[in-house]
């Protein structure tokens, strides 16, 4: 499916965008070129996976979606019914009321990012070491991949939370090598950086910490 050289193609395609993610993204261009099937649909029109079109029109978008993104603040309609049962059941004063919604759309914002910024976090230290952050939502279900010591691929899908995966994300992981991992119980506190699949990795919480407080400085 995939054109003859792909990945030196992807290499020479990004070198004008982004020089410093031709080695990420050709590996990428490998990656799908030998397992096509996780390769996602192209959105724009006319373009066939595998094709020096579909290679050059992802290219910027997989440099693109690294760039710098901040907390963005709901800007939706706040349904009325939301402010009425925080009174009613939380009995929260009616004097108090816009601060503890404007507070709730914070606690959205942060809540909806944390996502974005573990895999940052992740492929600022896995990077490093070979393996490549799957940027772009170019790869079904995977966010991450890496070679082993034999030299095959692995595959990671990063979940902030272990039940904040969905049914399709679930579907597609079925029947294939792709290693889930999670950082953070649901049901409980703590973290799961111990358990994170690659070797000889510093990962930790307070790592995330440290580099979410240097990611918002900048």
């Amino acid at each position: 499916m995939f054109i003859k050289n792909a990945g030196q193609v992807a290499r020479a395609v990004m070198t004008p965008i982004a020089p410093s993610l031709c080695e990420q993204y050709g590996l990428l261009i490998e990656f799908l070129a030998a397992q096509p099937q996780f390769a996602a649909n192209p959105r724009k029109k006319g373009i066939e996976i595998g094709t020096r079109d579909y290679i050059t029109n992802n290219a910027e978008k997989f440099a693109k979606s690294r760039e710098k993104k901040d907390p963005s603040i709901p800007q939706t309609a706040q349904d009325m019914m939301v402010p009425f049962i925080m009174q009613e059941y939380f009995n929260i004063p009616p004097e108090n009321m816009d601060t503890a919604l404007e507070w709730h759309r914070y606690a959205m914002s942060a809540e909806n990012i944390i996502g974005e910024l573990l895999e940052r976090y992740i492929a600022h230290h896995l990077e490093q070491r070979g393996w490549v952050w799957c940027s772009g939502s170019l790869v079904k279900a995977i966010d991450f991949i890496g070679r082993d010591g034999h030299g095959h691929w692995v595959m990671l899908q990063v979940k902030n939370r272990d039940n904040s995966e969905n049914s399709s994300s679930s579907a597609i992981r079925q029947g294939t090598g792709i290693i889930k991992w999670f950082r953070t119980f649901s049901q409980r506190s703590g973290d799961n950086w111990h358990d994170f699949p690659a070797q000889n990795h510093n990962l930790s919480e307070e790592g995330f910490r440290h580099f979410v407080t240097r990611y918002f400085r900048v």
